[in-house]
Formats: structure tokens, C-alpha cells, sequence
């Protein structure tokens, strides 16, 4: 069994966070650092997670993602949503579909894998501990 990193007392060396404790700094941060292939401070972070008993999502969802979908991609969301799905809701949901489902493509971005599925070309980077949806467009 390996020995759990002990986060108590540790201070951000760097980032957007310098000289913060990691037990105060915002999951949202921590699961970044988690997800981020080689960050130097990914042990420590996945550590602070384990600690606060945080569940890592199977899917990130970028800003860029939501907006594009928000603007470009509402008739296919009205029409696939379930009963009081929200969009974000609704891209966790078809996004999973997408990998699993979906009709995968080439990709001019190295480091991205690219489905279609139900009538949009979902873009995805491979994190460490799961896949960030990039964007969603009209295909």
C-alpha cells in the first residue's frame, strides 16, 4: 500500500493560488491540477481531494463548450433534453453518449479526439483522470 501525501501545512509554491494552503484552496483548482498529465503538484492535489472525500467527475465540461452549445446547438438540446434537463445537465449526458456511442473522426488537434453523434461533432482532450469536452458544434 503507498503512503498518502500529507497536505496539512502545505502551501501552493505557484499558480493561481501561490502561498495558499491546500486545504483552503477550491476544488474546482485542485481537480484542474488533478487532471493536468505530469503537473508537478498532481499527487498533492489528488491527495487534498481524497482527503475532503471529493468524488472526481467522469466528464469536464469547458466555458467554451457551453457557450458554443448555448448558441449553435439549442434545436438539437430542445429536442434530445430529458423533462428539466439544463444544458449543462444535458452535455454530461450526450457527451458521455458521444465517446461511447459516437462515430469517432479525425482530428487536426494533436491531443483531441473528435465523435459525431446525434447530428454535432463533440471535441474532447484526454485528461489524466477524465475527459474534458472541449467544444460541441453543428456538424
Amino acid at each position: 500500500m503507498s503512503e498518502v501525501a500529507n497536505t496539512h501545512g502545505f502551501r501552493m509554491p505557484h499558480g493561481k493560488h501561490r502561498g495558499e494552503l491546500l486545504t483552503r484552496v477550491p476544488v474546482s483548482y485542485l481537480r484542474w491540477i488533478s487532471n493536468e498529465r505530469g503537473h508537478s503538484l498532481q499527487a498533492m492535489a489528488k491527495a487534498e481531494l481524497d482527503r475532503r472525500g471529493t468524488t472526481m467527475p467522469t466528464l469536464e465540461i469547458s466555458g467554451h463548450a457551453i457557450d458554443r452549445a448555448s448558441l449553435n446547438c439549442r434545436k438539437v438540446w430542445h429536442s434530445t433534453a430529458n423533462e428539466g434537463e439544463g444544458l449543462h445537465a444535458w452535455l454530461m449526458r450526450m457527451g458521455g453518449e458521444a465517446r461511447e456511442r459516437g462515430r469517432p473522426c479525425d482530428s487536426d488537434e494533436p491531443g483531441s479526439t473528435r465523435f459525431d453523434y446525434a447530428g454535432l461533432r463533440w471535441v474532447f482532450v484526454e485528461g489524466e483522470e477524465f475527459p474534458v469536452l472541449k467544444t460541441v458544434m453543428p456538424r
